[in-house]
Parts: structure tokens; sequence; C-alpha cells
């Protein structure tokens, strides 16, 4: 496969499996995300306040910690939930609330109120680290540095005079120290010596900042002593305080080999500072501090500690900070495979849990249930549910206990979902769809839109009907989505075009439904499933034009001929084709008319869409090659991709945990299987489409749209999906078309033909 095709797979892949849409901007794709696996439903505001929904065991850890909480019993206050919100939102979107280019603001402001300052621009805050790391950057200057010297300015005015020269002075040499937030080494000069005390003890400080913002940390070091050694100076509680960060600074910034010394005489000073009463409104700026270096030095000690503090029912006004460490402690012992034998928390109910329902190893199933006999909580009770099959010999008592759950509870969702699903792996689906049923008429609030779609995927599979199956196919995206990155973060308005906000609220398939459509319903009950309008007319039309075209390519007339007239009324621009085709008197001919269709019908494929699908009309060329069924070239890739979407991660629910459709006789089964073979057996369309063409051609020669057909024959094995048989067909059609018809439009706007 040539590189341009592989690239092309990959691009079609990512359609077929995920239901995206290709924008005509660029190669950038929206999906709908039916059931969320990486994080909650949005708004995650909801989730921090209670609305938990169906647990996935590989959410990301801070999530699992907000799960673990509620189905403990536990809840959040307001401002811890908007701590947690904020750590999300930080992590997902790369953001906060903080707007750190708009930190020196009060700075700049309080500057332009002394005589003789000349105007500056906006401070940058952030610094390249020295080489070879000299890509990486870092915030050098904190929101607090700059009030403090607004703070200093109000008060050195109350007592030098907005007109003072040593005002004047000292302003000027604090721009100088900020002006190494981004970039340079710049020095204030030390004042003369007679001058008065606090303006020298002022510039003391200024000189010592200065070089911490320069990097020149041994020197800052030094300079910051001194002035915590001034008995006299107003800086030197402070100055003490910057001996430690400057320490600090240093292990972050400095050569690798001085990290841990550095931090030891950091943890030293921090202890100095927190004794000392007299330094008491640092205390609280001195213990963030002295926690990030105990998550340095002491990883799994620290761990522990915010094990502890995390689950404590006490208000926690530091837990976003808290929670942000102990995931990135989790992160660093539980994805490096060498460091799972050092499990750092079975002493920790919270970190055992988070460790065992991620873990995906069959312990997980025996771990969880005996902490849930030991403990009765309902959190490893979910731990145990999560893992536990049918097969289980403990899977009739996690079910009995999962129906115990009260609406109430946080972990409702989670248990009745795996109650419904251990009750149809266990083969009792009468069971499951009462259960489901149950749930579906009562107001189901504990349910969120992604676990909303858990039930209806199950729902959908345990169908007696098709009229069942027809209810509970279509379902509504939880999120519309870019997923570049695999976050699943809803997109956007801004970034979305009207008609694609118009998708959201709509109903679409996910993979199941889709699958079935497509590989497991014969075509008898898809042309039942087209007439029916149980569906919404945006599927059902969708619906409709796979089951005509599906007719064609299968040779069943009968059928096309009779879906012509469902398919002509919910896609009106094609009526003149149909009628074409229902007038043409021979099955051959019905059958080089629907091909004529289908070939200026870029969009008719005999599949439906899964999620968002092809969204340009379905008369013009997608810009991508999304044209004329182009996925069958890549099924087999796809396949294959969508298998180790599965095996590659841990155990996650979705729509791709599929089965059998119970409604399906096995004689409806073997004929399914066997139509799909077929369509498989076509291998590129574009192929097929140029062999019914030139089949067409040897039958009706002066058939008047014939040279048409001939130039767009062409045209798809250029703007549809080829393989390395293309190229042949692509020639005879050429061929044909300049030996045959060589003074027509369509030859002169066919000059050449294309090879794979």
């Amino acid at each position: 496969m040539t590189v341009t095709r592989r690239l092309i797979a990959l691009f079609l892949m990512v359609i077929l499996l995920n239901g995206m849409t290709a924008l005509a901007c660029g190669p950038f794709t929206l999906e709908a995300i039916f059931v969320h696996t990486v994080h909650p439903n949005y708004p995650l505001a909801q989730f921090a306040a209670g609305r938990v929904g169906v647990v996935q065991p590989t959410y990301a850890r801070s999530y699992l910690y907000a799960s673990y909480r509620y189905l403990s019993g536990s809840n959040f206050s307001s401002s811890e939930q908007k701590a947690l919100v904020d750590l999300w939102k930080q992590r997902l979107d790369f953001s906060s609330d903080e707007h750190p280019a708009e930190w020196s603001t009060v700075w700049l402001e309080a500057r332009k109120k002394i005589h003789g300052v000349q105007d500056r621009g906006e401070i940058e805050v952030y610094r390249a680290r020295e080489k070879p790391n000299e890509y990486e950057f870092y915030v050098n200057c904190n929101k607090d540095s700059f009030e403090t010297a607004a703070n200093v300015l109000t008060d050195r005015t109350a007592q030098y005079g907005a007109d003072s020269q040593v005002l004047l002075n000292w302003v000027e040499a604090q721009d100088e120290v900020f002006s190494n937030c981004s970039s340079a080494t710049s020095i204030p000069d030390p004042l003369p010596a007679d001058v008065r005390p606090l303006a020298l003890q002022d510039r003391a400080y200024q000189i010592a900042a200065a070089h911490f913002y320069s990097a020149n940390f041994d020197e800052a070091r030094k300079h910051f002593e001194q002035i915590a050694a001034d008995t006299d100076s107003p800086w030197r509680f402070v100055a003490f305080y910057m001996v430690a960060r400057t320490l600090i600074r240093k292990a972050s910034l400095g050569a690798p080999e001085q990290k841990q010394d550095s931090l030891r005489a950091a943890e030293g000073q921090l202890k100095k500072v927190l004794s000392d009463q007299k330094n008491v409104h640092l205390h609280s700026s001195a213990t963030r501090l002295m926690n990030l270096v105990r998550l340095r030095l002491y990883p799994r000690e620290r761990a522990h500690e915010l094990a502890r503090v995390l689950t404590d029912k006490k208000q926690n006004d530091n837990l976003k900070q808290d929670l942000w460490d102990y995931t990135t402690l989790l992160d660093q012992y539980l994805d490096v495979q060498e460091k799972k034998t050092e499990v750092i928390g079975k002493d920790d109910d919270l970190t055992d849990w988070i460790a065992t329902i991620q873990s995906g190893d069959p312990a997980s199933v025996d771990r969880s249930f005996a902490r849930w006999q030991t403990t009765r909580s309902e959190a490893w009770l979910i731990a145990a549910l999560s893992y536990v099959d049918a097969k289980n010999p403990k899977a009739g008592e996690l079910i009995a206990q999962a129906l115990k759950v009260q609406p109430f509870s946080p972990a409702y969702a989670s248990a009745r979902f795996h109650a419904v699903r251990l009750l149809m792996e266990s083969g009792k689906t009468d069971e499951a769809r009462t259960l489901l049923d149950q749930l579906f008429k009562q107001s189901i609030v504990q349910f969120d839109d992604s676990s909303f779609n858990l039930l209806k995927s199950k729902r959908m599979l345990v169908a007696t009907t098709l009229e069942e199956f027809l209810t509970h196919a279509p379902r509504v995206a939880a999120a519309i989505s870019w997923n570049d990155d695999g976050r699943e973060i809803p997109a956007d308005d801004e970034t979305v075009s009207t008609e694609m906000k118009d998708i959201k609220g709509q109903s679409r398939f996910d993979y199941d439904a889709a699958i079935a459509f497509n590989q497991r319903i014969p075509l008898s009950l898809l042309k039942t499933a087209a007439k029916s309008t149980m569906l919404p007319e945006i599927l059902r039309r969708d619906l409709a034009q796979a089951v005509w075209l599906r007719a064609v390519i299968l040779g069943d007339t009968k059928t096309a001929d009779e879906l012509t007239p469902v398919v002509s009324s919910l896609i009106p621009e094609l009526s003149p084709f149909l009628n074409a085709y229902l007038s043409a008197a021979t099955p051959q001919a019905k059958k080089s008319s629907a091909i004529y269709a289908w070939l200026k019908f870029p969009g008719l494929e005999p599949v439906v869409d899964l999620g968002i699908g092809r969204r340009a009309p379905l008369q013009e060329q997608e810009s991508y090659r999304d044209n004329w069924w182009c996925q069958l070239t890549y099924y087999s890739l796809a396949q294959e991709s969508a298998k180790e979407k599965v095996e590659d991660k841990p155990v996650f629910f979705s729509a791709l945990n599929t089965q059998r459709l119970l409604f399906l006789s096995p004689a409806d089964q073997a004929t399914a299987e066997r139509e799909w073979k077929t369509l498989l057996a076509v291998e590129a369309a574009p192929n097929y489409i140029a062999q019914q063409v030139l089949q067409w051609a040897s039958q009706t020669p002066n058939d008047p749209n014939l040279p048409e057909a001939l130039h767009l024959a062409v045209k798809t094995t250029r703007y549809g999906c080829p393989n390395q048989e293309s190229g042949r067909w692509s020639k005879a059609a050429f061929e044909l078309l300049h030996r045959k018809y060589p003074n027509t439009t369509w030859a002169k706007k066919t000059p050449y033909w294309f090879k794979d």
C-alpha cells in the first residue's frame, strides 16, 4: 500500500469507526460521542455535585477519586466542587480561571500614578529554561509578585511623596527586576551607603529578586540569606522564606545531580519558617511549598498523606492542589509497568480502590469482592460489578446486591447498569428487559446522557421484535467533539458551523446499531424497517437509501422497486433518477439506471452512517473522498482498528460491546451474513461501478447517458477510494470513452485516467 493510500485509510477508518464528518476547511473532523470513557458527561459541574452516572474504569483518576467519595457516602462542599471543576478544566482545556497575561496589570496601573515614570508595555511572565532545555518555558513571575510590588509602591509613596526622586529610583529598579521575568539578566545597581536605610533595604531585596528571576539561584540565595540576617530589614521574614523558594526553583531548573540536595536544604529551611511564630503570616505559603518538597522527596509517604487528606470529610480548602499532587503520584506508579509491584496504596482504601478498578487483571474481582464484604461500601460493590462476568460464581450475589441499591444513591446508575449487563450475559434476557423498561418509566435522574445511552444500547440488544429494535436503535450523542486527541471534549460553539450545531440533540446510530443494520439484519427485514415510520426522518432517509442501493447491488429488483417510492419521498432530489429506474424495461436496464444514479449521487452507499456521518449533500462530491461508499476499500483495516479499540483498553462500557439480535431467526442470521459477504466481495466501489458501466456500454452502446457515465466512472477512481486493481478499470473506462465517444463534452472533460 502506498503512503497516500495509508494516509487515506487512516482518515477513513476514523470516519467509519467514530462517525466523524470532514469539514471543507481542512482535514478536521467532528465526532459523535455517545458514551464517554475518558471523563464523565458534561457539564462536569453536575458530576462534581454528585451525578455520578455509570462509572467507567477508564476515567482519569481525578474523576475516579470524585466517584469514590460519592460512592463511599461523602459529599463535597460547593467550594470543593468548584475546585474539582477548575482542576478538570485546567487539565482538559489546558486552561483555568487564572490569566497570567493579566497579572502584571496591578503593577502597571500602580506605577502610572508616579510622576516621571515612563509607560511600559505588558510584562510577559513566562521564561525559557537554560540550554539545552531552551524550548521549555515556566511561569517565572507569579501574580503575588506584582501585587506585592503594587502594595509596596503605595506604602513608599505615602512615606516619600509621589514627586520623590527616591520613589522614582525605586520604581525604575522594580521595572528592572521585572524585566527578568521573560528574558535577560538585569540587576539593579547598589545604592550609595549614605541614602536612607529603608531605601538601602529595599534595593537589597530588589537585587536578590532580580537574581532569582534571572535564574542566578546561588547568588539569589546568598542575597536572601544576607537580608534574612538583617534584623532591621522589613524584608527579613520574606527573605527567610525566599531562601526556600530559591532552593526549590534550583531543584526544578538546575542540574539534575543537585536536585535532591537542594530539596533537602529547602525542607530544612521551610521547617525553620514553619516553627517560627514570627513568620505566621507566611505559614500558609510555606506549607504549600513543604507539600511540594515532600511530594518530590518522599513520594510514597506523600501519597499516603494525600489519600488520607482527600478522604477526610472536613472542608479542604486546598483540594485542587492536593488532588493534583495525588493523581500525579498515582500516575508515576500505576502507569509504569516496572513500578506496579511497588504498590503505594494497599493501606489506603482510596488508592486501593483506584488501582483495583483500573487494573483489569483477573484478581480485580476477588480483591474488590473481598473488600466489599469487609467494608460493605458501595464503592467496592461497583468495583466488583465492573469486572465480574456471568460465569463467575459471585455474579448471582452481586446482581442481588446491585438491585438493592436505592435510587437516591450515587451508585444507583452503575449498579442498575451492571445488573442488566450480567442478567443479559446469564441468558436472563426477559429479566434484563423488564428491568430496563422499569428504568425508562422512572425518573432516572442518576443517568446522564452518556449513561442513558448505555441503557439504550442494552435495550436494543434485548429487543424481541423489529419494532422494539427500531425504537431503541436511535440515540442522541452525549457530546459532539473534535476529539483529535482522544479527550472527548465537547466542541465549543464558536468552532462549529451553524449546520453542525443543529446536529446537537438529533438522533444518530451508535456503533452497535450501525453494525446491526449494515451486517446482521437481512434485506427482507431492512426493507420493512425502511418502510416503517418509527425512526426519526433523518435516520429513515439514511436507511432507505442504503437499503435501496443494497437491493440494487444484490440484484433484488423486487425489493428495490418496492422501496423506490419511499426513497423518492424522503430524498426528492433523487426522484428524477428513481423515476427513470422504475420506467426501465429490463432488470439490466434497471441496474444501469441505478448505477447512473449512484454516479450522480456520490453520497449514496449501501450502509447506514455511524454517528454524524457524511455531511455533504448526496449529490455533491465530498472533499476528502468520502464518496461512492469509500469505507468499503478499507473495511478490513477498520475492523482491525475496532478490535484493537476494544482490546487495547482496560474494561470499559460502550456500544462496541455487541451481541446477537434476539428477534432474528437462525435463517435471518444466515441470510444477513451471506448478503454482507456478497457486498464485501465488491472490495472497492470504484472498480464495481466501472465494471457495471462497461457492461452497460456493451449492451446499450447508444444510451445517451453513457458518455457521462464513463466520465464519472473514471472520476470515481480519483475521488472515491480505489485499490490496487482500480487503475485497470479506470483505464478501461477512459479508453472506451475516447474510442467510442471522442467528440463528446464528457470525453473532453476526461483528459486522464487514474492509477493507484
